[in-house]
């Protein structure tokens, strides 16, 4: 069965599924789902092995999902029901973080965030060091302010 699902999604016309998706997105749209546009754009373009989404409700990484990227999303949230609930979506890989208290520096709790999610992806064997990976976060803390996308080489 793995087999069949294996050959099933190498069959599938990312490039057209993408273009189809995005032109029923009619303007105006709200920087999330711009965003959520951009990011699968630019893992495409830059051939990324991963897009990173800090969130704290999942939206972002379920509007990211809709456009079906060809890398994994791994979604790095503090909630366990928003984890659970992303396992839902097609190719969110949902994580956890509950290691440590929220840092008083919400930038650098984020990069903590995002050195978790790059940690997993190392494991998983999907990351290596040289790849590019897309980052995908809010401006300040809270649900409903993600508007922040990098690109990232892997150290």
């Amino acid at each position: 069965m793995a087999n069949i699902c294996k050959e099933a999604e190498a069959a599938i016309w990312q490039t057209q599924i993408f273009h189809d998706l995005t032109s029923k997105a009619l303007p105006p749209i709200d920087a999330t789902h711009a965003v959520a546009i951009a990011s699968v754009e630019a893992s495409v373009k830059c051939l990324a092995s991963a897009i990173i989404v800090i969130t704290t409700s999942g939206r972002s990484a379920h509007l990211i999902a809709k456009y079906r990227p060809r890398c994994p999303i791994i979604a790095v949230t503090r909630f366990h029901q928003v984890a659970r609930q992303a396992h839902l979506y097609r190719g969110i890989l949902p994580l956890y973080y509950g290691d440590a208290a929220p840092l008083a520096d919400w930038i650098k709790d984020v990069d903590v965030r995002v050195q978790y999610g790059l940690n997993f992806g190392k494991s998983r064997g999907f990351i290596k060091t040289g790849d590019s990976v897309i980052v995908v976060t809010g401006w300040r803390q809270g649900s409903g302010f993600t508007n922040t996308l990098r690109i990232v080489s892997v150290d």
